[in-house]
């Protein structure tokens, strides 16, 4: 059963609208904004910060010890990606320990599907992040012209890579065996956690480059 091929499919729009959002193109032609980006990075610092937990939680709770030690050793590596990436492009002035709006929706919605649903939906919920950043990133290597001269290109090299690939055919990979003894019920649940998070997914980059605040 490929549990994944046909829900991605259903988010096929959002993903359109992902790389045709400002931030993506002007992340791809090298212009954007200093002060958007470091505000994108401080809030990627605080949603990895979540998602290294979240990964931890579905580790623990898969039933392969193989599958145990794949979200473990992920959750570790989202630090070490997360450190290497942020020396690079986090400048102190755009440190800030409080999250948008956007940010704190989308670690609370992870954390509440890893932890009061099954393994099955909590692996659709972390999905996204894995599949959507390597498309965006595949994409971009795809269609930019300025590979020597743009100064976001590590940033774009990490997730447009081999390595990222290979965890992100590696989740997939766990989440469909998942599907494939799940009821139709836990199916349809798996399906709409993906599509939330593929959501919040757009969300996230939209609120970067508003560099949205609170409102009161």
């Amino acid at each position: 059963m490929n549990w994944y091929q046909p829900t991605r499919e259903k988010t096929e729009s959002i993903f359109q609208s992902i790389i045709a959002h400002d931030f993506i193109k002007e992340l791809m032609d090298g212009t954007l904004s200093k002060d958007v980006f470091g505000f994108y990075v401080n809030q990627d610092t605080l949603y990895l910060s979540q998602y290294t937990k979240v990964l931890a939680q579905v580790g623990v709770t898969c039933y392969e010890e193989s599958d145990i030690q794949f979200f473990l050793e992920s959750a570790t590596g989202v630090t070490e990606v997360e450190k290497a990436l942020h020396q690079i492009f986090l400048d102190k002035q755009y440190l800030n320990p409080e999250p948008s709006p956007t940010c704190e929706l989308y670690c609370s919605y992870l954390s509440r599907m890893v932890h009061n649903h099954s393994v099955e939906v909590g692996l659709a919920a972390v999905l996204p992040c894995f599949t959507i950043y390597k498309e965006v990133g595949d994409y971009i290597l795809a269609n930019q012209t300025n590979q020597d001269s743009n100064p976001y290109q590590e940033w774009i090299n990490t997730y447009g890579g081999e390595e990222f690939a290979s965890a992100v055919a590696k989740a997939t990979e766990i989440t469909n065996r998942y599907a494939e003894n799940a009821s139709e019920e836990t199916c349809q649940r798996m399906e709409q956690a993906y599509i939330k998070a593929s959501q919040l997914e757009y969300m996230f980059w939209d609120s970067a480059y508003k560099q949205e605040q609170w409102p009161v």
